[in-house]
């Protein structure tokens, strides 16, 4: 089976009609055509330019594995299990058997481990979560669902795979309409254009993309229910921004409101060059128009602050703007500036410079 690249002959959905979608717990109906399961491949762990991948990954390690679990009942698929090969676009099978019907995902730590030490660990569940987001936004896509169970979190050196995750996929009685407005970029294309921008321009960018994107990736577009999977019984990440030069804002601090999907000064004052030398004088970090942290504890609040940012570099691709992960980063500066919990995760936002 080879794997399709995108899907450039499928019009729709858009990008934000699935987040919708996913924050109301239904797919969008859709007739499965001969591509589909190629494509949802792709979104979770294709190859693009020959290496690079639909998500992100430190220091471009990919620690991560995807298997295709097949009872022939949905997968076109015979029954066995089947290991995806992102840059050929091929699944090899590796047995013939299988007891459900959906995705694993196996992690291979010492790949990050090594060039990153312990931290790394961190960075293959933020992986994880970066691959379920885009999983469940391609199954939302093509009329599908599924529930994930997360099995093996806790990493160390004397063991070298893991199962991370389990996702059983099912078909559905009912689905989201989604909604007219707010079309914006189809979700393939935002899949296929998702970079990893570390260059801005000098440009101010507006506080209604800015809040977009948080709203978009965090905030609960529905009563109660944010544009991806709870994790555990509750949400456990909540975001911050630093704002540099976003127009209608001024510079400081401010807290995101996931419930009113609000900004609130906490804090003025430039702290572009104190947050450039927390996070290890990153370039990206001083260019950027404003700075997004993600706060959380936990193994599985660093799985979810991979959901999350998975959706900032969609909803940036949808504001036209740029943006890049950050994991390296000095812990304590951030808790001096911000006053939250432990930080987990950064994002500098602005304008791709030309």
């Amino acid at each position: 089976m080879s794997g399709q690249r995108g899907s450039p002959n499928r019009q729709g959905p858009s990008l934000r009609e699935c987040l919708w979608c996913l924050a109301n717990g239904l797919p969008l109906r859709y007739e499965l055509d001969e591509a589909w399961l190629s494509r949802v491949l792709f979104h979770v762990q294709g190859c693009r330019d020959r290496r690079f991948r639909t998500v992100p990954s430190a220091g471009a390690t990919y620690p991560l594995e995807v298997y295709v679990s097949s009872l022939g009942r949905i997968f076109p698929l015979k029954t066995g299990l089947y290991k995806y090969v992102s840059c050929s676009g091929n699944l090899v099978q590796s047995s013939v058997n299988a007891d459900f019907e959906g995705f694993l995902f196996s992690v291979l730590p010492g790949r990050t481990v090594t060039y990153y030490g312990e931290r790394g660990y961190m960075y293959v569940r933020n992986e994880v979560g970066h691959a379920l987001q885009n999983l469940f936004l391609s199954l939302v896509s093509h009329g599908l669902w599924g529930s994930v169970r997360l099995v093996e979190l806790e990493f160390g050196p004397g063991k070298p795979q893991y199962i991370a995750a389990r996702v059983d996929v099912a078909r559905v009685d009912s689905y989201c309409r989604g909604f007219s407005l707010e079309k914006g970029v189809l979700f393939d294309t935002a899949v296929v254009l998702r970079r990893s921008i570390r260059n801005y321009s000098r440009e101010a960018i507006s506080s209604e993309s800015l809040l977009d994107v948080l709203k978009w990736s965090m905030g609960e577009i529905v009563a109660g229910s944010r544009p991806y999977l709870k994790f555990g019984e509750e949400y456990g990440v909540n975001g911050s921004v630093a704002v540099f030069n976003v127009r209608g804002l001024d510079k400081g601090i401010y807290e995101f409101d996931a419930k009113d999907m609000e900004l609130e000064l906490v804090r003025t004052g430039d702290f572009r060059e104190k947050l450039w030398r927390a996070s290890l004088m990153q370039e990206s970090v001083r260019r950027a128009a404003a700075v997004i942290v993600l706060f959380g504890d936990g193994l599985l609040g660093e799985v979810e602050a991979g959901a999350v940012g998975q959706n900032i570099y969609l909803n940036a691709v949808d504001e036209g703007l740029g943006t890049v992960a950050i994991g390296a980063f000095h812990e304590e500066d951030f808790l001096e500036v911000f006053g939250e919990q432990r930080p987990l995760y950064v994002f500098p936002l602005g304008k791709p410079a030309e």
